[in-house]
């Protein structure tokens, strides 16, 4: 299929007004060209597609067993042709023919039910389209049949007006119509078939957004129970002791990311980003367990090794969804500077100077908790200097994708920090946030975006 450049103007404007439609039906449509004479399609033909006219004249033609070739009208640029085909699986009652070259677009029944299925909204618009384009050829047969097909134009018009409801149009002398066996009466069946068909689907699809709006509404409070559990910020006198900022973006309304950031009984501050695989409501819920689990464990522990190894046996008892959480957990002595921490499979943390110079803290990463009950976490230590700060980030800072997937990366992080004096915690963060959605653009985020940032003040 060769979707099309762009749509006539005078076609687009009655049922796709922006950009958006509009690349939806090109994805759709077939080009097909005639030369002068060549014909598009013959009477007695299976029909099972419409057409839509960009450049050039057909000429439909009865063509009368004994009586010769009758031209019935002419088509030009930006009118339509056959859209009966798209909902009565019959034979062309007319034969079509290029006058001069001859360029249009087919769309097919099959096309516009996949359209239905993915975009019902424009579909309807589409059908409102052809429900005015069969009032028209009604009007124009209107000097031979002027009763029954005015009757039926009011009653196409009232159909397109009234949002295909069973009320407030004519649906009696259309039934009436339909008991007839020629022209009209193909045109009234057509019209029942259409009226039936799509209030069928507008039923379903008021079902379906219904459905997907309770489901909506389901994540957003997920998403305000997920920010309920992330820790307030510092207050005055904490800020005193350690500079703490962090960002979390979510990818959808409940995302799959945590951190964690509060002193302890013995005046240390603890810090936690982690990562739970998938997204969505399961891993919010996994998340949920996992951030619970790691607050009541760490004000009872002292050491982040054996903290992730006991959270790590809680969520596999836990599992029956096989999800697993990626984590680095830091205990920070603000007297001494002192870092402690453990790495659950999650990437390095890093150290950045006062000066923006970043060095990784390089050390092992043992499995991610949730995956194998007795994994053992070992404990890593590293004396922050004064003006130092350690960032923690999830893979969806590393792997921030921009619209040609190229992933953003860990030297990209050394990049936006470098070469400049970093003042505190909050300017890491801003720095680091700015580069990633810089580099994001226009794409979809793909990935939660967490990161934490811990600065020594002197």
């Amino acid at each position: 299929m060769n979707p099309p450049a762009q749509f006539p103007s005078a076609s687009l404007a009655a049922f796709a007004p922006d950009d958006a439609d509009q690349r939806v039906w090109m994805e759709s449509l077939e080009t097909v060209s005639l030369a002068p004479g060549e014909v598009l399609f013959r009477e007695s033909d299976a029909a099972d597609a419409m057409f839509l006219i960009e450049s050039g004249v057909l000429a439909v033609v009865l063509e009368v067993e004994g009586a010769g070739r009758s031209e019935l009208r002419r088509l030009g640029a930006g009118q339509f042709l056959g859209e009966m085909a798209l909902y009565r699986s019959e034979l062309r009652t007319a034969t079509v023919q290029a006058v001069g070259k001859v360029k249009l677009w087919r769309l097919t029944a099959e096309k516009l039910r996949e359209v239905e299925g993915r975009h019902p909204q424009l579909a309807i618009s589409l059908h409102r389209h052809v429900a005015s384009l069969l009032a028209e050829r009604v009007s124009f047969s209107n000097v031979e049949l002027k009763q029954p097909l005015a009757r039926l134009a009011h009653a196409l018009r009232g159909l397109a007006t009234s949002d295909f409801s069973g009320a407030g149009w004519d649906h009696s002398g259309v039934a009436q119509e339909a008991r007839r066996v020629d022209e009209v009466g193909a045109v009234a069946q057509a019209m029942e078939f259409l009226a039936s068909h799509l209030q069928e689907h507008i039923a379903a699809l008021r079902q379906q957004t219904a459905a997907r709006e309770a489901i909506e509404s389901e994540l957003r409070i997920a998403g305000d129970i997920q920010s309920s559990l992330l820790p307030p910020p510092l207050n005055a006198a904490e800020r005193q002791r350690v500079d703490f900022s962090a960002f979390i973006k979510p990818a959808r309304e409940a995302g799959g990311d945590l951190y964690d950031g509060f002193f302890l009984p013995d005046g240390r501050f603890f810090t936690l980003v982690g990562d739970v695989s998938g997204k969505g409501v399961s891993a919010a819920v996994f998340m949920a367990l996992a951030a619970m689990a790691v607050r009541t464990l760490a004000r009872k522990l002292s050491d982040p090794g054996e903290l992730l190894a006991q959270v790590n046996r809680l969520l596999c008892e836990r599992n029956e969804t096989m999800q697993f959480v990626t984590a680095c957990a830091v205990f920070f002595d603000p007297a001494s500077g002192e870092l402690i921490w453990a790495n659950a499979g999650h990437p390095l943390a890093a150290v950045i100077s006062a000066t923006g110079n970043l060095t990784w803290l390089e050390g092992p990463r043992q499995a991610p908790l949730g995956v194998f009950e007795e994994t053992v976490y070992d404990t890593q230590r590293h004396v922050l200097a004064p003006h130092e700060t350690l960032l923690v980030y999830s893979d969806g800072v590393s792997e921030a994708m921009d619209a040609q997937s190229s992933l953003f990366g860990s030297e990209r992080i050394q990049q936006c920090l470098a070469g400049g004096a970093i003042s505190d915690s909050a300017q890491t963060v801003e720095l680091v946030v700015a580069a990633v959605l810089s580099h994001q653009g226009d794409a979809a985020q793909a990935d939660d975006i967490t990161l934490v940032a811990l600065r020594r003040v002197p």
